[in-house]
């Protein structure tokens, strides 16, 4: 073990971890002090007989996390959403960290930072999740005692915006001002209930005669969600005038055929969605659809929330207005479909009201 001043002002420490031509974990240091704490900690570690691990930083066990832990068990687009909060809000601020120095003292101050720059709620939340993700495998991987991260209480989330419900009158209205494309990707939306991502992920084979198995990433269950006659009807066309793909293709192809990525659905949203759609609406509102049709159509939340893959609480929470406008006459969901399309083939095209759902976009 040693320490001896570089060239440069700066300290080198080293330390031997096995016999005599072993390769000796090296450390550089600003100030003295700072080399002889390592060499007293590796001599420390060396005498209880744990095995000797010189410090990493953060930035550096990112690359171990990522290689074994985030591309082997997360989703592609929350890995993509990982690498856009990593780069913005983490690693500037906990990057140069070494892993030890990660307390809860620090990590709390983290946590006021980035509330004090205006970050979001949910982003946050988010950035801190990272962080526990990655120091919940430094555990694992020896790096570590214990996740500091874990004991850090994370902000409240509030939703910022009530999803904006759409009727299948709205739908059919957004549909026909859409390419083939964006009128099968919105008619899966609104009346197949994914999340977007989920969408974007479906291929042909996972389209069955009376459900939709949908793969669940974000909770985690596969699920089979009712295929509606209008959808089945809008898909069977949309794979003829495909090509009848192989049933390994995806349903919403790129130009080169394979699924798309998050550039294809942000122009999609810029370039299609927003001249056609309510201002301040979302795709992701698509989904409101689904659930408000299952709900005039007098299902049971316990079936709704499984059919759409989230909780009769969110169900009751975000669509109470629905719930309360209803006035009990059950009408199929299909039926509902139905009746918007015939509506606007009709001259003149008035919305049929079906279940009091003239007042759905009424929530409280």
């Amino acid at each position: 073990m040693s320490i001896r001043k570089l060239p440069n002002g700066r300290w080198e420490a080293r330390e031997r971890t096995g016999g005599r031509g072993s390769p000796r974990p090296t450390r550089t240091f600003d100030r003295k002090a700072d080399a002889d704490k390592w060499v007293e900690r590796m001599r420390r570690q060396r005498q209880l007989g744990a095995p000797l691990q010189e410090d990493i930083t953060l930035a550096e066990f990112m690359e171990v996390y990522w290689e074994l832990h985030a591309l082997p068990n997360l989703a592609p687009s929350t890995r993509d959403l990982y690498k856009v909060i990593w780069a913005k809000h983490i690693i500037g601020r906990l990057g140069s960290r070494d892993l030890r120095e990660l307390t809860p003292r620090v990590l709390t101050r983290f946590r006021a930072d980035l509330e004090g720059a205006g970050v979001g709620v949910a982003t946050v939340r988010k950035a801190m999740s990272i962080v526990q993700s990655i120091l919940s495998f430094a555990v694992v991987e020896e790096r570590v005692a214990f996740n500091a991260a874990a004991a850090v209480r994370k902000p409240r989330y509030e939703r910022e915006r009530e999803p904006q419900i759409f009727l299948p009158a709205d739908v059919e209205q957004i549909r026909a001002s859409l390419d083939p494309l964006g009128a099968i990707l919105v008619s899966l939306l609104a009346y197949g209930g994914p999340r977007p991502e989920e969408a974007l992920r479906l291929r042909w084979r996972d389209i069955g005669t009376e459900a939709i198995h949908f793969d669940g990433n974000k909770t985690h269950r596969p699920r089979w969600t009712l295929l509606l006659g209008p959808l089945a009807s809008d898909l069977r066309e949309w794979r003829l005038a495909s090509g009848r793909p192989q049933p390994a293709a995806p349903v919403i192809p790129a130009h080169d055929g394979e699924a798309w990525q998050a550039d294809d659905w942000h122009n999609w949203r810029r370039r299609a969605w927003r001249h056609v759609a309510p201002q301040g609406s979302r795709p992701r509102d698509l989904r409101s659809s689904y659930i408000t049709t299952q709900i005039y159509a007098g299902r049971p939340l316990t079936e709704i929330a499984r059919y759409a893959g989230t909780s009769v609480a969110m169900i009751d929470r975000h669509y109470a207005g629905v719930i309360a406008n209803w006035d009990g006459n059950a009408v199929p969901a299909d039926m509902q479909i139905q009746l918007a399309r015939e509506a606007r083939r009709q001259p003149g095209g008035r919305s049929v009201d079906v279940g009091g759902a003239g007042e759905g976009r009424s929530k409280s």
